[in-house]
């Protein structure tokens, strides 16, 4: 799911308002409501954020555009 989104997607290219959009209601909390965050993967990964890896969109506060893509912890 998140290579197919990521390959189809300039994330630079979105607003938080467009991946939420695309994606639904985040399921995941990254720094600041304006960062929509989402829990995906097994259940075995951990991360300070739940089970499961947390894919965050962060959006400059500014404009709401997408400026980074984040995914806790890194995959290996």
């Amino acid at each position: 799911m998140v290579f197919s989104f990521l390959s189809q997607h300039t994330a630079a290219s979105l607003s938080a308002v467009e991946v939420r959009q695309l994606l639904g209601e985040p399921t995941g909390y990254y720094d600041y409501d304006e960062n929509p965050a989402y829990i995906v993967g097994p259940d075995s990964v951990e991360s300070p954020y739940g089970k499961g890896y947390l894919l965050a969109f962060v959006a400059d506060k500014s404009n709401g555009r997408i400026t980074d893509v984040k995914i806790i912890p890194e995959p290996r």
